[in-house]
């Protein structure tokens, strides 16, 4: 009798093994590149939603809800209440997520003006945003930037629209 001649050698088995662990660390690399951008969209995305449940709660209530930022603490909060609920956007999101411009050259609201001032274009001392009974508020952007220099901005219209915008390095999309 002889050898059966089914199976893998040793060889082809450490040959598999070091092409999955040479990929592996290509897909861990491109992942830590994507994360911050992956993050700072979550913050923005969050903020956008937060902006839509205080619309639908100013309208189902019939009472203005406020949202008052806190650009120094890199916080902002919904009628008092603190947000993120723990900590910072930065240290709720990672990648140094806060309110801020990155690399982003232009204004998000009309792309052929230069950037505001500040990264938080609400009128008042704090900056705030308010929607009334009807779901109108007073117009403004706030923009989110990451380490990166990544930046997304969240427009408010005075009808209450909301929208997010993505800084693509040559225009808002």
């Amino acid at each position: 009798m002889g050898w059966n001649r089914r199976g893998f050698t040793l060889v082809e088995l450490m040959m598999v093994v070091a092409i999955i662990g040479i990929m592996a660390a290509v897909v861990a690399f491109n992942a830590l590149d994507v994360l911050p951008r992956y993050q700072l969209h979550a913050a923005a995305r969050d903020f956008s939603s937060n902006l839509r449940r205080a619309r639908k709660k100013a309208i189902q209530s019939s009472r203005s809800v406020r949202i008052v930022f806190d650009q120094n603490r890199n916080i902002y909060s919904i009628d008092g209440r603190t947000v993120p609920y723990r900590g910072t956007l930065e240290s709720h999101y990672g990648g140094g997520v806060c309110f801020g411009f990155g690399m982003a050259t232009r204004s998000a609201a009309a792309t052929s003006s230069r950037l505001p001032a500040s990264p938080i274009t609400f009128q008042g001392k704090p900056r705030r945003v308010s929607f009334n009974q009807r779901g109108l508020s007073n117009a403004g952007s706030v923009y989110f930037a990451n380490r990166q220099g990544d930046c997304c901005a969240v427009i408010v219209s005075t009808s209450g629209r909301i929208r997010m915008r993505v800084w693509t390095g040559k225009k808002w999309r």
